[in-house]
């Protein structure tokens, strides 16, 4: 692309239905390579409340996206890159708004843009994670925009290993004081906390203007995290034991544990699938209404539920799965991934029913929060036994519209929505100003939500990445993925019952 003349750029903005609006978008210089780039007669799905727009003319001018407008002429301009998109359909660049792994940097972040994930929220950030993060900005790698939480925070007595443990309100404050020092956008919270150490957390937080954001310990119904004002809550965990009839009783007993944790994940795996008979319906639009008032989002992460409501020895049985991570997997990850799959004892039959039911009774639970108004943002916990970066993201849209939701409804909590749980309001739509990450798809979402796979191309901070591109970067990653010899140790989960 040669140099642009902003001058006749602008007079073909204005003579159109683009409008004036256009420029005001417009970066000051408009001289860069490939700065300048127009997509036309798409169909567009901007992420908003607005109706498909056919026909529509895209303008992207360096990482914004400069005007929206229908059936405008293209520009017959030197240094303008011109992309004719007739019959595709265009969406806002997807989110991941819990994800980890990003520090692998040649496979999972190259992986999440590549399905059209072009932002990602990693929920365990390390000083690596934030290099990688550096080195996308700079362009040195690909991969999606990088929203960075602390370390995971956990209290004094847990058992997972991996995770900074925070024994007092005290040392609970002081992580809080590092995460804003290293730069976290928020603070991550673990389930094997104590109440005090949660409000240690969030009071800390408050202080230095973080968000925070993470699990439910597991003392605490989904109620009173809201109520201390915890951003996000992420997982299912504890939603059906705050959502029954018998929740004080419930919580009364897990109060009663030995002040060892182990148990803990057991306790209250078996209390939310007992809670299924006595879930109440008005109890889960209360909770609705809750995260509302205190403009809270919730993280269901189908996606991951999804892997560890099968047998887990399974999992590595599965031609499909197995195959993706033969492909795109380090090897580390893969061992990890089969080492822990394959610990699992076989499950009778009674269980892989009682898993089944429960993943269901989720499901429904999910919808209900949906229909009731409840802030949903999609996440996955990728990263996790067999949940792949990217990949994931299009199962859990899947997985929401089974819910329940439509697949518009669907979409705007993987784009628009999500961005506003991660505190970016200029992602997530389609729209003038907004950053000019798109997905470019080969039929129509609405009709059915699995086509949101069926990717041409992907634009990530303005740059287009068409066929051709994004071939090369599956090869890229499948290459890397044979070098790279060590991975960070494996998160645990939540999502795996006693």
């Amino acid at each position: 692309m040669g140099d642009v003349d902003r001058r006749a750029f602008l007079a073909w903005l204005g003579t159109g239905v683009l409008g004036a609006t256009a420029s005001l978008a417009l970066p000051g210089k408009a001289e860069a390579a490939g700065e300048i780039t127009v997509l036309t007669h798409a169909t567009l799905i901007d992420g908003t409340d607005a109706p498909p727009l056919r026909d529509a003319t895209i303008v992207l001018a360096g990482d914004r996206i400069a005007a929206v407008g229908r059936g405008v002429p293209a520009p017959a301009l030197a240094g303008v890159r011109v992309v004719d998109l007739s019959g595709k359909f265009v969406i806002p660049g997807l989110w991941d708004t819990h994800t980890h792994y990003t520090e692998l940097a040649r496979t999972f972040p190259p992986m999440h843009l590549v399905n059209g994930v072009t932002s990602v929220r990693d929920m365990d950030g390390r000083p690596a994670t934030h290099e990688v993060r550096r080195r996308i900005e700079r362009g040195e790698l690909t991969g999606p925009r990088l929203v960075i939480a602390s370390e995971i925070l956990d209290g004094g007595n847990s058992f997972v290993d991996v995770h900074r443990l925070v024994a007092t309100p005290d040392e609970a404050a002081v992580a809080v004081r590092d995460a804003k020092a290293v730069g976290a956008d928020l603070v991550k919270v673990y389930s094997f906390m104590s109440p005090e150490i949660h409000a240690a957390i969030a009071a800390e937080s408050r202080r230095h203007g973080l968000r925070y954001g993470g699990h439910v310990p597991i003392q605490l119904p989904v109620q009173d995290v809201l109520a201390r004002g915890q951003h996000s809550v992420e997982h299912m965990f504890a939603f059906h034991a705050s959502t029954s009839t018998r929740k004080d009783e419930y919580y009364a007993r897990l109060a009663q544990l030995p002040d060892t944790t182990y148990d803990w994940p057991s306790a209250l795996g078996q209390i939310d699938r007992e809670a299924v008979a006595t879930h109440s319906a008005a109890l889960t639009r209360e909770l609705a209404g809750r995260f509302r008032a205190h403009r809270a989002w919730h993280v269901p992460t189908l996606a991951v539920l999804a892997r560890t409501s099968s047998p887990p020895a399974d999992l590595p049985k599965d031609p499909v799965l197995q195959g993706l991570a033969d492909r795109y997997l380090p090897r580390s990850v893969r061992q990890e991934w089969l080492d822990y799959a394959s610990a699992w004892p076989v499950w009778p039959p009674e269980r892989i029913a009682q898993e089944a039911a429960y993943f269901e009774a989720v499901l429904e639970l999910v919808g209900e929060l949906a229909a009731a108004g409840a802030p949903l943002a999609a996440g996955t916990d990728s990263g996790f036994l067999y949940t792949f970066p990217g990949f994931a993201t299009h199962d859990e849209l899947a997985l929401l519209v089974r819910a329940g939701l439509s697949p518009k409804r669907a979409l705007q909590v993987a784009t628009r929505d999500a961005a506003r749980c991660a505190g970016r309001a200029s992602s997530g739509t389609v729209t003038v100003g907004a950053d000019a990450d798109l997905v470019v798809l080969d039929a129509d979402p609405l009709a059915a939500i699995t086509n949101s796979r069926r990717i041409h191309a992907v634009v990530s901070r303005g740059s287009y990445l068409g066929p051709v591109e994004r071939q090369q970067i599956f090869a890229d990653i499948e290459r890397a993925a044979q070098e790279e010899t060590t991975a960070p140790a494996l998160r645990s989960s939540c999502c795996l019952p006693g």
